[in-house]
C-alpha cells in the first residue's frame, strides 16, 4: 500500500515540475531514519532546468504543495521531504486490508520460471555451505509462487562428473560393498574420502578416466544400472535432508541424461554453425575444442578469450554441460527429457527425475521452455556461469525476452568454537582464528545433517530448561522448529552476496538478530491476542482512528511495505530482504510492547490495538512461510 502514497506524491509533484511521471517516481527516495519525512524528492535534477539552486527549488515547492495524503512538506539540503498524514494513512491501510483480504500483488501465471538449486554431486551428504544454496533457492521459489508465477524447482544432479566416478570405481574395483546400515549419502561420502587417497596412483587414474568415459557414453548396460541405482539412492537421501529443511523440488535433472540425449551435441552444433567452436592444435588448450569468446566486448581485453568445451581426452567440461542444460531451460534445444516418478515428497506432491530412455514412464509434463531460468550458485562459480550466459549473446538469443539469471551467494565459514562442538580437533593457530573454511584435505566437512542434529539438541535442552513441565514430544517438535528456522534464517539474514561466518550459539541467541528473537516476538503477539477478551466480533471499521501513537504508525507503515519488499526481493533476487523485513517488524513490535499500553488501555483503544496485532500476526505468518520458518504460538 505504501506504493500508492508514493504515486500520490509523484502525481502531486508532476503538477508543478516539468518531468515525466515515471522519472519523478524513479527519483523519489525513502529518507534514512535520522532524517525527517516519509518520502524525499531530490531537486538536483531540476537545478539545471530551472537555473536555481536545489535548496531554492525545494523551498518553493513546499509552499505550493497541498494534499490530504500528506500532513506537511519541508525542504532540507536540496531535498523536498513529505510527511504522510498518519490518520489518513492508518484509515486507508485498514480499509484497504479489509476490502482486499488477499491484497498481495500477483504476477502472471503464464510466465514460467525455473529455479535450479542444491546441485550437489550425488556421492556424499550435503554440507553446511550447500545448505545456504538450498535456503536461497527454496525461498526464491516461494517468492515467485506467492506472486502466482508458474514455478518449477529443479535439482541438477551432476552424476557424470569425476566426483561420482571416484565412488563407482571404489565399488567396481576396490571391493567396497553397496550395502550399509548408514544413511546412504553419508556412506557414499566415506567411500569418496577413501578413494581420494588413491589420487597419486597412475593405475587408479587410468581406471577413473576410463570409467568416466563409459558413464558419459552410456553403452555399458551393467555400468549404467549400477550408476543409476547408486546415484539415485544417494540423491534420495540428500533430498530427504532438504525435506527436513522444508525445501522441496519438482524434479531432478540428471547430467547423464543431458549427455545421452545429445543436448550437448546439439548445443555444439548451434555454436559451430556460427563459427564459435574451434579446434586448438597448440598451447595450453592443445587438442581441445573451445568456445571462442573474442567477439564479445567484455572479453576484448582478456588474455584468455576462449573456454574449453571438450578436453583432449574427449570428456566434456562442466561449463560445456552447463551450456547445454541452460539452452534446454529456455527452450533452445529441440527435444525434452523423458520423466520417471522419483518419489512422493512429504507434502504429497510427486517429484520427478529425468530419463533418457525412450520408454520413460511419465511423458506428460509441463517442464521445459521457461521464460526465466535462475541458477543458484556459489560465487566462486559465477565466472563460469557468466560464460554460460554469454552463450545466449553469441547465439543472438538475448532479444527474445527470456532471461538466464545466475544467483551467486557467498561462502559459508564456521567459527572454531562451532567446529570444536562438532568434535573436530583444531590446532592452536586454528583456535585463534575468527573463521575457518571447510577443508577436504583435512577431511573436515561439516554435513547439514550433523549441524541440524546439533542445533536440535541445543534447542531441546534450552526449551526443556525453560519449560520443564512440557512433555518430550512437544519439546522435540519445538526443538526441530527452532533448529530448522534458526539455520535457515542465519544463512539468509545478511546480503547473500557476502561470505558468512556461522556460529551455533549466535544462531540460537534470543537477544541477537536471530530467528529465536523473531519467534519470541511472534509468540508475544499470539499471547496478547489469546488474552484479549475483545478479540471477538471486532468492529474493525470504527477503531483504526484510535491508533495515534508514533509506535503504531511506525508498525503500520512497516506492514504496508509488504508488497514493495516482496517485489524488490524478486526483482533483485534478494530473499535476504524477507529476513530483514521480519527482523525489522520484530524490533518494532518490541518497541510497541515497551512503550504502549495494550490490554489495560480503554476498551475501544484496546480493541484497535488488538486489531493491529491481528494484522501483524497475519503478516508474520505470511512472511515466515516465504523463508520457510514455522510459527510457534508458545516459546
Amino acid at each position: 500500500m505504501l506504493t500508492l502514497y508514493t504515486q500520490h506524491f509523484a502525481e502531486l509533484l508532476a503538477k508543478h515540475i516539468d518531468l515525466p511521471l515515471a522519472e519523478i517516481l524513479a527519483l523519489i527516495e525513502i529518507p534514512p531514519e535520522n532524517i525527517p519525512g516519509d518520502f524525499a524528492f531530490p531537486c538536483f535534477r531540476l537545478s539545471k532546468l530551472l537555473k536555481k539552486s536545489p535548496q531554492q527549488i525545494a523551498e518553493e515547492l513546499t509552499k505550493k504543495l497541498q494534499s490530504d495524503y500528506f500532513s506537511s512538506f519541508e525542504h532540507l539540503s536540496g531535498y523536498l521531504n513529505a510527511h504522510i498524514d498518519k490518520k489518513t494513512f492508518i484509515n486507508d491501510f485498514f480499509e484497504f486490508w479489509i476490502l482486499n483480504s488477499e491484497f498481495w500483488i500477483k504476477g502472471s501465471s503464464k510466465t514460467r520460471v525455473m529455479i535450479e538449486y542444491m546441485n550437489a554431486n550425488p556421492n556424499k551428504p550435503l554440507h553446511i555451505g550447500q545448505a545456504r544454496n538450498v535456503c536461497i533457492g527454496d525461498s526464491m521459489r516461494r517468492i515467485y509462487e506467492e506472486l502466482w508465477y508458474t514455478v518449477h524447482a529443479f535439482n541438477y544432479g551432476d552424476d557424470s562428473g569425476v566426483n561420482v566416478g571416484y565412488n563407482i570405481v571404489g565399488h567396481l574395483f576396490y571391493d567396497y560393498p553397496l550395502d550399509t546400515d548408514k544413511k546412504f549419502d553419508h556412506y557414499c561420502g566415506n567411500i569418496y574420502e577413501e578413494m581420494r587417497k588413491q589420487d597419486e596412483d597412475p593405475g587408479f587414474k587410468k581406471i577413473l578416466s576410463e570409467t568416466l568415459f563409459k558413464i558419459e557414453e552410456g553403452k555399458d548396460e551393467n555400468l549404467n544400472q549400477l550408476h543409476f541405482n547408486y546415484t539415485r539412492r544417494c540423491a534420495l537421501d540428500q533430498i530427504r535432508t532438504c525435506w527436513r529443511m522444508n525445501a522441496f523440488f519438482d524434479a531432478i535433472a540428471r547430467e547423464t541424461d543431458v549427455l545421452h540425449l545429445k543436448f550437448f551435441a546439439e548445443a555444439i552444433d548451434l555454436l559451430r554453425e556460427k563459427w564459435f567452436v574451434k579446434f586448438v592444435d597448440d598451447g595450453e588448450a592443445k587438442w581441445c575444442r573451445v568456445l571462442d569468446l573474442s567477439s564479445l566486448p567484455e572479453y576484448a581485453k582478456e588474455e584468455k578469450q576462449y573456454q574449453i568445451l571438450i578436453k583432449s581426452d574427449g570428456v566434456a567440461t562442466y561449463i560445456a554441460k552447463d551450456i547445454a542444460f541452460a539452452l534446454w531451460k529456455l527452450g533452445y534445444i529441440s527435444k525434452d527429457f523423458g520423466y520417471d516418478i522419483f518419489e512422493e515428497d512429504p507434502r504429497g506432491k510427486t517429484m520427478y527425475t529425468t530419463n533418457s530412455q525412450p520408454d520413460a514412464k511419465v511423458t506428460k509434463h509441463d517442464f521445459w521452455n521457461y521464460d526465466t531460468a535462475i541458477t543458484v550458485i556459489d560465487n566462486r562459480q559465477i565466472p563460469a556461469q557468466t560464460i554460460v550466459k554469454s552463450t545466449f549473446t553469441l547465439l543472438d538469443y538475448t532479444a527474445k525476452h527470456k532471461h538466464y539469471l545466475p544467483l551467486g551467494y557467498g561462502v559459508v565459514y564456521l567459527t572454531p568454537q562451532t567446529l570444536t562442538k562438532l568434535w573436530y580437533k583444531l590446532t592452536t593457530e586454528e583456535l585463534a582464528e575468527k573463521r575457518l573454511p571447510f577443508s577436504s584435505r583435512k577431511w573436515r566437512t561439516v554435513t547439514l545433517d550433523e549441524m541440524l542434529t546439533m542445533l536440535h539438541g541445543k534447542a531441546y535442552r534450552e526449551s526443556k530448561e525453560r519449560n520443564p513441565e512440557k512433555d518430550d514430544t512437544r519439546l522435540d517438535e519445538v526443538a526441530e522448529t527452532i533448529a530448522i528456522g534458526s539455520l535457515r534464517f542465519f544463512l539468509m539474514r545478511s546480503d547473500i552476496d557476502k561470505d558468512l561466518v556461522f556460529d551455533i550459539d549466535e544462531a540460537l541467541d534470543m537477544q541477537g538478530e536471530t530467528w529465536a528473537y523473531i519467534l519470541y516476538a511472534g509468540a508475544r503477539v499470539q499471547s496478547i491476542i489469546d488474552n484479549a477478551w475483545a478479540i471477538k466480533n471486532l468492529d474493525e471499521t470504527t477503531t483504526a482512528s484510535l491508533l495515534t501513537q508514533p509506535e503504531e504508525f511506525a508498525l503500520i507503515k512497516k506492514l504496508a511495505e509488504f508488497n514493495d519488499m516482496l517485489l524488490q526481493a524478486k526483482d533483485q533476487l534478494a530473499p535476504y530482504l524477507l529476513c530483514r523485513y521480519l527482523l525489522d517488524t520484530a524490533k518494532l513490535l518490541n518497541s510497541y510492547y515497551a512503550n504502549v499500553i495494550i490490554l489495560k488501555s480503554e476498551k475501544q483503544t484496546k480493541i484497535a490495538r488488538i486489531m493491529l496485532l491481528k494484522k501483524v500476526h497475519e503478516i508474520l505468518q505470511k512472511w515466515m512461510n516465504l523463508v520457510w520458518m514455522k510459527f510457534l504460538e508458545r516459546m
